[in-house]
């Protein structure tokens, strides 16, 4: 089959970078459901429907051990990508102009991890076939592939709007590039109609209107209007998996705002004697669910069935809760109230996860093992006259688990080591200056993504190391330089809710921030892991070849990490 014009080629549709994409996160939600260990460092990462490179060229960027290439059937879209690679001086990044129709496996050596992030609901069904079928062949035996696509049932209410918006005249007879204005009026129209918003089915109605009305024209045309736009029953996915020799191991969302389940419900349906897809697909139903990101492997994959506080144990640990009482009572059994992401409050009860996450939202965003917050938070307990109870270290580990898995705690594979102090002379990395140039926000060691003001942006791309502190300041204004500085030395993590912004973020960047929770410091570092900067080559499609199967011996051996299996912190020298 001949690689035809793509859609994508005529309405381009901008990247975006997919925090649930990154390959240390994936590992992890495998790993805690008792699925395959894949490496989470010097690995090989195949991304099915790339574009113009956005989300694969950040992971390429501070991972410049591991090989990645990008594979999609849009002409510009990989051309634009090759372009931002070869400013970017990536050498361990690739691109394939192909359908996946057309792609046979051994053409690529074995992937660690497939990712195909918002392409399985928009292509024919033998292209889905195809995908499913292509990561198959393409795993490592302990390999993952990443799949998101339109959830039903709560995607149903979506597809009556995509279908509305798709039988209008205005929108039927209007040219390709004119299509998604003309749908984003009809949208604005019903919405001024709609006569009320006292029942739930139009307050359902109203929401997907009105992200028409804010979405981009890109995003408008390939959601609404383009041709093929499906939304599938977990079920049904998982079965289809299966027949192409693909196991479900869990949903990259599972521990994220996004994808949270109250616990009330996850007991109901424990209870309801309900097999694992059954209790899913009931959530998606009463969570009104309308996206979800698979996880599969192999179904032949060894399984690693280790325990998940025996995981805890070995991973750091970070969280933002904030008390909300000026003064908490560490009283064992009395509640106290904290503030979470989006906005969700958090009661808690036992005296040393109360003191566990002051201790850690103190030092926030940096991350603790559980042995050493253990024994702090015990410390910390004694100096003010509280004891903790007997089971306490248990308690502890319980707790945590459970903040966890409701998007409150953050567990890390990897915790780099980096400084906090900003330089006389600050120069961000490459990735930050070429993003301060291209997109609106700046991209994380975490593959977390920073939005910033225009004037920042400005500010960013100045900060090439030629220039003082006190030279930036003059040319952009104290103020701006001063709050920007602070802002750039943490980096956010997305979840869809309300407002989580810390103190030290200041007014300017409210407006921007409003849907961002701070996390990692970012901007100021070098590549965490791997060789620091790369050197300047040509990334060509002649070249995936030996990049995908060039043996890691001939790669230099990495510097040790501070990570699961390392207990030796690396300090390297981040700051230019």
């Amino acid at each position: 089959m001949a690689c035809e014009r793509s859609f994508y080629d005529a309405i381009p549709y901008r990247g975006i970078v997919v925090p649930n994409t990154y390959p240390a996160h994936l590992a992890l939600c495998s790993l805690w459901h008792q699925g395959p260990r894949p490496p989470y460092d010097r690995f090989r990462l195949a991304e099915i429907g790339c574009g113009d490179g956005t989300n694969l060229l950040s992971l390429a960027f501070y991972d410049s051990e591991s090989a990645f290439v990008g594979i999609d059937n849009s002409r510009a879209g990989l051309e634009s990508a090759r372009e931002a690679a070869r400013s970017l001086g990536l050498e361990n990044v690739g691109f394939v102009l192909s359908d996946i129709r057309d792609l046979r496996p051994t053409e690529l050596s074995s992937c660690d991890y497939v990712i195909a992030h918002g392409l399985y609901s928009w292509v024919p069904e033998d292209a889905r076939d195809a995908i499913l079928a292509w990561c198959r062949q393409s795993l490592a035996p302990s390999g993952l592939a990443y799949i998101s696509y339109n959830a039903q049932p709560g995607w149903a209410t979506r597809r009556l709007v995509r279908e509305t918006l798709s039988r209008s005249r205005s929108v039927r007879e209007a040219a390709m590039e004119s299509k998604a204005d003309r749908a984003t009026e009809v949208a604005a129209q019903l919405l001024e109609d709609l006569p009320s918003r006292d029942y739930a089915s139009a307050v359902l109605l109203a929401d997907e209107l009105e992200r028409v009305c804010h979405g981009k024209p890109c995003y408008v045309f390939h959601e609404y209007i383009a041709e093929v736009n499906d939304g599938f029953w977990l079920g049904d996915f998982v079965q289809r998996a299966r027949r192409h020799g693909l196991d479900y191991v869990t949903d990259a969302q599972f521990c994220r705002w996004e994808g949270r389940v109250p616990e009330q419900l996850k007991t109901v349906l424990a209870n309801r004697h309900l097999d694992r897809i059954e209790q899913e697909e009931t959530a998606d139903l009463l969570c009104h669910r309308y996206f979800r990101a698979s996880i599969l492997c192999r179904e032949d994959a060894p399984r690693v069935p280790a325990s998940r506080r025996d995981l805890l144990g070995k991973m750091h640990l970070a969280t933002s809760l904030s008390a909300q009482a000026d003064r908490s009572d560490l009283t064992d059994g009395t509640v106290e109230r904290f503030r979470g992401v989006g906005g969700m409050e958090i009661t808690v009860e036992a005296c040393i996860t109360k003191a566990a996450a002051v201790l850690l939202a103190a030092q926030w965003p940096l991350g603790m093992r559980l042995e050493a917050l253990y024994g702090r938070a015990t410390e910390f307990l004694a100096a003010h006259a509280y004891k903790a109870s007997a089971d306490a270290q248990s308690q502890l580990s319980d707790d945590l688990m459970a903040l966890f898995e409701a998007g409150q705690v953050d567990l890390r594979l990897r915790e780099p080591a980096y400084h906090t102090k900003v330089p006389d002379y600050p120069q961000a990395h490459a990735l930050a200056r070429f993003e301060a140039g291209h997109r609106d926000a700046l991209t994380t060691p975490y593959h977390l993504p920073l939005p910033f003001d225009p004037q920042a942006l400005s500010f960013v791309r100045a900060l090439d190391g030629s220039r003082s502190r006190s030279e930036l300041q003059r040319m952009f204004g104290e103020e701006l330089v001063t709050q920007t500085l602070e802002v750039t030395r943490w980096t956010c993590r997305s979840f869809s809710g309300r407002p989580m912004l810390r103190a030290s973020i200041t007014s300017r960047f409210h407006s921007r921030l409003r849907r961002w929770e701070m996390t990692e410091q970012c901007v100021w570092m070098r590549p965490p892991w791997g060789t620091g900067e790369p050197k300047q080559v040509e990334a060509t499609p002649e070249k995936i070849g030996p990049l995908m199967n060039a043996g890691w011996s001939q790669c230099p051996p990495p510097e040790k990490e501070n990570h699961v299996d390392d207990e030796t912190p690396r300090n390297p020298d981040l700051l230019r």
